[in-house]
């Protein structure tokens, strides 16, 4: 007989019942100890990366919608160009293809004084070197009935036979307006310009105002022509034409 058998009935029934628990107790560790089946993870959306180019002036800022993932925002910032004006296309006539050259600016053309036939002097002739006007300024005002004081540089002490030629010029300055001009021999170096001999050189009211010229140079006198007016050879070159302007006489003068 075994020893299991030998054993009183109580101990068996104890043994019966360790061993019982003894198996629970295993399968409650099995059960416990084992690993659960994993489930899968969701998907995880992936960051975006906007790459915003910032310009000078206006930068502008993606704003993320509040069901999306924080954005990821890089600035990089470039030289903002300038706008360069293009030049404008040459305008083309329709009915040829010629270029049209656009329309010059009208200005309106400064009076001249033209050129006064005098007498070459020789080389050997110039004595003095030319004068230089001093007074009035050029192209001041001259009302009617005034009077005007010329004066330039000297240029030395003149001999008895040498005098300073003053010459004015009236060019035409509107549609028939009849050239005008009258000289002078004076020993001095200035000239009082009266109003009997600048009369005839201010305009008619209709014509409006006038440019006269007026220039000096050193001669030597020669004589006289047919109505008295004293004649002479160049001893020096002509100064400079300075301008005046004389305003109109009115109308019945």
């Amino acid at each position: 007989m075994s020893e299991t058998h030998s054993l009183p009935v109580r101990a068996r029934g104890r043994i019966a019942i360790a061993l019982a628990l003894t198996g629970l107790l295993v399968g409650v560790l099995t059960a416990c100890g084992s690993t659960p089946t994993p489930t899968e993870a969701p998907p995880t959306q992936t960051p975006w990366i906007v790459v915003v180019t910032a310009t000078s002036g206006t930068e502008r800022v993606a704003e993320a919608q509040p069901s999306q993932t924080p954005w990821i925002i890089v600035a990089t910032p470039t030289q903002a160009k300038r706008a360069t004006a293009k030049p404008a296309a040459s305008a083309t006539a329709a009915s040829g293809g010629t270029t049209a050259e656009p329309s010059p600016t009208t200005v309106p053309p400064t009076p001249v004084a033209p050129p006064t036939a005098t007498n070459t002097p020789a080389p050997e002739e110039i004595k003095y070197s030319a004068p230089v006007p001093l007074d009035p300024p050029p192209e001041g005002r001259v009302s009617w009935r005034s009077r005007v004081l010329l004066n330039w540089t000297p240029v030395g002490e003149l001999a008895e036979d040498e005098y300073y030629r003053l010459e004015f010029d009236r060019p035409p300055t509107t549609e028939g307006m009849e050239p005008y001009g009258d000289y002078v021999f004076v020993k001095d170096n200035q000239y009082l310009w009266e109003k009997a001999a600048l009369a005839p050189f201010h305009p008619p009211e209709v014509q409006g105002d006038a440019m006269v010229y007026w220039w000096v140079r050193a001669v030597r006198k020669t004589g006289e022509d047919e109505n008295g007016k004293p004649l002479g050879i160049d001893i020096s070159p002509p100064s400079d034409k300075w301008a005046l302007i004389l305003e109109p006489k009115p109308e019945g003068e």
